[in-house]
């Protein structure tokens, strides 16, 4: 796996460390801590670059908390800002976790299934903004789907993975049911 050039598999644990900072994940369990805030849940994508101390006893610049509150108002979530995230829907809670992401000003997101648990509106929703993050912010986002149909209306470029290979490497366009069959049969 190489970004900006560089073997992941070769990094020592500092230059590891660096390289996570520059890379946004969007978890499938979405991985929040559900007994804290939206706010505390976005806050903690600084964490990375942040030294422990202040991660430990959640100290915030006044700059952290304006980000993470624009952030939170960008996801459409302003209202839920100071509930807990328990009591977020699955949809809502993947905003979360997109804004928490963000947080860090990554150059890369890579999405684990972002909306395989949710619904279709909710789907659509996350993959709409996950689409205008790539466009408005200039990122590149790497998602994995197993809905055919979502990756073919939002992807510019689809890789295709079975067994572990790649058989299918094109644009979304040229992704028709013998590519799909090659896929999945």
């Amino acid at each position: 796996i190489l970004i900006d050039g560089l073997d992941v598999r070769t990094l020592n644990r500092s230059k590891m460390r660096q390289m996570r900072r520059k890379i946004g994940m969007v978890f499938q369990n979405y991985n929040l801590i559900e007994p804290l805030t939206v706010l505390e849940n976005v806050l903690h994508g600084t964490l990375g670059g942040k030294p422990t101390l202040l991660g430990i006893l959640s100290i915030y610049s006044d700059r952290e908390q304006q980000e993470a509150l624009a952030l939170i108002k960008e996801m459409g979530l302003e209202e839920f800002a100071f509930k807990q995230c328990k009591d977020l829907s699955g949809g809502q809670k993947q905003r979360v976790g997109i804004a928490r992401a963000l947080m860090q000003h990554p150059q890369i997101f890579l999405c684990d299934e972002p909306v395989a648990s949710l619904d279709p509106k909710s789907a659509t929703l996350v993959m709409d903004i996950l689409r205008s993050l790539a466009i408005e912010k200039e990122m590149t986002i790497v998602v994995t789907l197993h809905q055919v149909e979502l990756a073919k209306e939002y992807a510019d470029h689809i890789i295709g993975l079975r067994a572990g290979s790649v058989v299918f490497d094109g644009p979304s366009s040229a992704l028709d049911v013998a590519a799909i069959r090659t896929i999945y049969d």
